[in-house]
C-alpha cells in the first residue's frame, strides 16, 4: 500500500487524543485494519471517517468495545440491505420501463 495513505497509529491517537491501546482493541475486535510497515503501526486514510464513528461511540456515547462491535455489525447490515433495495429497485424500473 502506498505509504502517502497510512498514518501513523502514534499520530493518530496523538490528534485525536485517544489511547493507542482503544485503536489496538478496535483492532482485536475486527473492526479496524493495521497496516504495518517498516516497524510501524499504522492505519490507512480511508479508515478515518469509520474510526472517528467508533470514537464518538466509545468516548463521547460511553459505549463498550462489545457494544460498538454489535452497532457495527448491524450498520453493516443496513448499509448491506439498503445497496439490495437499490439494486432491486433498479431492477424493477428497468422491466417496468420495457
Amino acid at each position: 500500500m502506498d505509504r502517502d495513505n497510512l498514518i501513523p497509529i502514534q499520530e493518530f491517537c496523538a490528534h485525536y487524543q485517544v489511547p493507542e491501546t482503544f485503536i489496538s482493541s478496535l483492532y482485536d475486535y475486527e473492526l479496524i485494519e493495521i497496516i504495518t510497515t517498516e516497524n510501524t503501526q499504522c492505519i490507512s486514510v480511508t479508515q478515518i471517517r469509520n474510526i472517528e464513528k467508533l470514537i464518538r461511540f466509545h468516548f463521547e456515547m460511553d459505549i463498550n468495545l462489545e457494544g460498538i462491535h454489535a452497532i457495527s455489525n448491524l450498520l453493516d447490515k443496513v448499509e448491506s440491505l439498503q445497496d439490495e433495495i437499490k439494486r432491486l429497485h433498479n431492477k424493477i424500473d428497468f422491466y417496468e420501463n420495457q
